[in-house]
């Protein structure tokens, strides 16, 4: 009887055995097999835009590292947060991956007192992706060229000028308030569902000048759609080697990059973590995309931040930044 209880015992140890291998077997096969669908990159702001265009650039090489095709989502609304509490409630599967920047990440996080997501505790970062500079650009016939004249013009003609941005938080709208800030004046801000819509009215002279990505500013500025007034850096950068920068003027302090991160909802599997940020950093170093970054000016992160763990180094750090900025200024949502 004992020696029948024995091997009874054994062999339902050996069977419970298998099945734990069976079964972390399923799992690794499972993992290994990502991505087996579309994987979708949400963007929280209208096509045409900066981030837009950065995001499709990328994607287009995340699919050929990834060998799945990758689908632009465009979710405009609220500085951002529409796109964000969107991506926050997606599956956390890896197949659904967000992408922000100072303004819908780092400066929301304070703007908005109700947001069903924590940006710091409802996400994981990836990787950060891409820095642009950031040029002042205006209306064709705008008076002004560098950041001394520029200064000069904004101080005497504050209230009759306006510019253009994203939406409140958005990296333009901080940008325009940082010029405020730093030149001392007070420029309206007109905001919009994306800063595609700002570009284009700036194009039509309705508005004066708004503070745009070189994602996007550097074709409309060697075309003549735009006029290039400053760009807010030390130096002036190869993409636009006739627009003055800032740090050629009385104002060199007057800087500001936008940095762009990839995340994926918090939960997600650290293997599929690791393989997406591993996949982003190959594809931005890709030819294809270094010649399409330098073309528009943007610069490559450090190596630090395109990492998972870099990338939420930084985003804890610009959090913690931005905040006081933000309460200084007395912002509010529109």
């Amino acid at each position: 009887m004992k020696q029948y209880k024995g091997r009874f015992i054994a062999k339902a140890v050996r069977a419970l055995g298998m099945g734990l291998v069976a079964g972390l077997c399923a799992i690794t096969t499972a993992q290994a097999a990502f991505p087996e669908k579309p994987i979708t990159l949400i963007v929280p702001f209208a096509a045409g835009g900066p981030t837009d265009v950065l995001a499709r650039v990328v994607g287009e090489n995340l699919a050929k590292v990834l060998k799945q095709t990758v689908i632009v989502e465009n979710t405009p609304g609220a500085g951002g947060t529409v796109g964000n509490t969107r991506a926050s409630r997606a599956p956390n599967d890896g197949y659904t991956i967000l992408i922000g920047n100072n303004g819908t990440l780092a400066v929301s996080a304070t703007l908005y007192q109700n947001l069903s997501y924590d940006v710091l505790k409802d996400f994981v970062p990836l990787a950060s992706i891409g820095d642009a500079p950031q040029i002042v650009s205006a209306r064709k016939d705008f008076p002004a060229m560098g950041l001394d004249q520029f200064a000069a013009y904004l101080k005497k003609n504050e209230s009759k000028l306006n510019f253009g941005a994203a939406g409140v938080g958005s990296g333009s709208w901080l940008g325009g308030q940082l010029i405020n800030i730093g030149l001392g004046v007070k420029v309206n801000a007109v905001n919009y569902r994306g800063a595609g819509q700002a570009v284009n009215d700036v194009m039509a002279g309705h508005l004066d000048y708004m503070v745009e990505s070189t994602t996007t500013a550097v074709r409309y500025v060697n075309s003549g759609m735009v006029k290039g007034v400053v760009v807010l850096r030390p130096n002036r950068i190869k993409a636009l080697p006739d627009v003055p920068s800032a740090g050629e003027s009385g104002f060199p302090d007057l800087q500001f990059d936008i940095w762009n991160m990839v995340l994926v909802p918090k939960g997600t599997p650290a293997p599929i973590v690791a393989q997406l940020s591993e996949a982003f950093r190959q594809a931005i170093a890709s030819p294809e995309v270094q010649a399409k970054y330098e073309a528009s000016g943007i610069e490559m992160p450090s190596a630090e931040q395109q990492t998972a763990a870099g990338a939420k180094a930084l985003l804890n750090k610009e959090v913690a930044r931005w905040r006081p900025v933000i309460i200084e200024l007395g912002a509010k949502p529109e």
